[in-house]
């Protein structure tokens, strides 16, 4: 009784050949879906993720340029007031002459003088401001005190002798104390430092294709007061979570919005340490608008949609003229069966069955079925091949990026995030198998001198295999690491006492004052060792163990260099 209506009549169904063309039509849009799903689940994740880390990487570029620069301000400083021109002028064109010489070198240093200890300018580059009364300055006061970097601050007496420029004149002060033959200092040298080779370092790292596609560096300074940025940005406060990551330490990338209201993907550093007062803390953002960073991936997510409908409607017209002409046969069939049927119930005679060559027709559908079930089980297994593909591809960039992470760009060894990681491992190690462990933190002794003379590729050299040597010296189970600049630390482990530490480092002194064969020349350095045990017992203070190996290390550079020094036992 279902499946007849009230007048006795079947009820009368959807034709075969509009049921395949409805199938079609929702194969290949379940089909579209999903492969949508898919391109923004992986296609999307990943181009988010490159877009981050090429934007973080641009941020310890500049994090780096502006070590760089701050540090050789720094290293200038310190070499001048060395100069016995310098130490022991009593004239002052004599003074005059290595400023002015200096300033030729390195035009962004805008002002280079002297002051007496009485604030008055004693010699100055092309003696500008001589005789000057500059007590009051912020950098005359710090550098009597020691070697200082004052942060960026606009022009007050320079402003109106500098010629005038596109952009207003603001400074990077260094300034250090002036101290004759016998240690008494008698005035302080200052070093007032353009901010255009700031500007300079931003527009070489942004290529055009950068720029052209919105991404912006900006450096803030610690009280959040942006010194350098896009226009109508400078100088102004800025109050960004990427800014607070960057502010306690942190680096990396993030997505976020910020106060003009659009969202951005930002990468962010800081600049100089902690506690050093010839570094500045600033923090290095690079940021570009999201949309603009994601805009292929949109590309081709559209891209897909729309082939994939027009896919979807040639496949559906298709599929309609080929369901018509295949269930054309059965159609008559069917009707001649239906004919037949009402001939019986009224008597007449029966017509007869055509012809029809059912097997070929049923040979026909079934291939057409099978070349259905087979076209769809190849799309599938395409999508399945995209997927594992993704997959690869993002496994073997997160591997990359956590080898990237983890290495000392020059000399291949583990970095400072390797060792913090490696450390607390060892040292929990010590309380599980009852031997002590011991922390070696190396230092080569005039390092910088092998800078000065010779260039920082051959100081890089120097590094590399300083390094190796380190390695050659230790157990292949001991971990070796680059902390910075030349400062090296290396973990030994399961140790019979602290006298075997001590002795793997006296044995290391030999090999490390072998020579060192550069490319344009061979030098011969020694190295000063600072030793921290940690025993059974300790409290695991990764920052303690760390500190008291470089307190040993430094007080075997005050000893003279080219020594091992054992570090006090920790404190129960």
């Amino acid at each position: 009784m279902k499946n007849k209506t009230e007048t006795g009549q079947p009820r009368k169904r959807l034709r075969l050949a509009t049921l395949v063309t409805l199938g079609v039509c929702a194969t290949v849009a379940l089909s579209t879906a999903l492969q949508l799903a898919l391109v923004d689940h992986f296609a999307t994740n990943y181009a988010g993720k490159e877009a981050e880390l090429r934007l973080q990487q641009l941020s310890w570029q500049m994090r780096d340029s502006l070590n760089r620069v701050v540090s050789k301000a720094a290293g200038d400083v310190q070499l001048v007031t060395a100069l016995a021109q310098v130490r022991e002028a009593r004239d002052p064109a004599a003074a005059r002459a290595v400023l002015d010489s200096l300033q030729d070198s390195f035009p962004d240093y805008a002002w280079i003088g002297i002051a007496g200890q009485d604030g008055k300018v004693f010699a100055a580059a092309h003696g500008l401001l001589e005789n000057a009364d500059v007590s009051a300055r912020p950098w005359f006061k710090a550098g009597q005190v020691g070697l200082r970097t004052i942060d960026y601050h606009p022009a007050l007496l320079l402003g109106k002798l500098l010629p005038q420029a596109a952009d207003p004149w603001r400074f990077i002060d260094v300034a250090a104390p002036v101290r004759r033959a016998d240690g008494q200092p008698w005035g302080v040298l200052g070093v007032h430092m353009s901010w255009n080779w700031a500007r300079r370092l931003a527009r070489n790292l942004l290529t055009p294709a950068l720029r052209e596609y919105g991404a912006e560096i900006l450096v803030v300074r610690n009280d959040a007061t942006v010194l350098l940025g896009p226009a109508g940005m400078e100088e102004k406060k800025l109050n960004t979570t990427s800014l607070q990551l960057a502010q306690a330490g942190q680096t990396g990338a993030i997505r976020e919005t910020w106060p003009d209201g659009k969202v951005y993907l930002t990468g962010y550093s800081q600049t100089g340490q902690s506690g050093d007062t010839a570094t500045l803390q600033w923090s290095v953002l690079v940021r570009q608008p999201e949309q603009v960073a994601m805009a292929a991936s949109r590309q081709l997510e559209q891209l897909i949609l729309w082939l994939s409908v027009a896919a979807g409607a040639a496949m559906a017209l298709v599929a309609a003229f080929l369901a018509r002409r295949l269930t054309r046969p059965m159609d008559r069939l069917s009707r001649t069966i239906e004919q037949r049927a009402k001939a019986v119930e009224e008597g007449r005679p029966l017509p007869e069955v055509p012809a029809i060559d059912g097997f070929r027709e049923a040979q026909v559908l079934s291939r057409a079925m099978r070349e259905m079930v087979y076209s769809e089980a190849r799309h599938v297994d395409l999508l399945q091949t995209m997927n594992e593909q993704l997959e690869s591809t993002v496994a073997r960039r997160t591997a990359e990026l956590e080898q990237l992470v983890m290495r000392d760009v020059l000399t291949g060894l583990p970095n400072r995030r390797a060792l913090m990681q490696a450390l607390p491992a060892a040292m929990a190690r010590v309380t599980r198998m009852r031997q002590p462990c011991a922390v070696l933190f190396l230092d080569l002794d005039g390092f910088k001198n092998v800078n000065d003379t010779h260039g920082h590729e051959e100081g890089d050299e120097l590094l590399r295999q300083f390094g190796q040597r380190i390695v050659g010296a230790v157990r292949r189970t001991d971990t070796v690491a680059r902390l910075a600049g030349d400062e090296f630390v290396a973990i030994l482990e399961n140790l019979s006492d602290a006298a075997a530490a001590e002795e793997m480092g006296r044995k290391m002194m030999p090999l490390l004052r072998e020579p060192f064969v550069l490319k344009t020349a061979t030098v011969k350095l020694s190295a000063s060792i600072g030793i921290a045990i940690h025993q059974p017992g300790d409290a695991e203070d990764l920052d303690a163990l760390l500190a008291r190996a470089d307190r040993a290390m430094y007080e075997a550079k005050r000893g003279g260099k080219n020594n091992v020094v054992m570090a006090a036992a920790a404190s129960v």
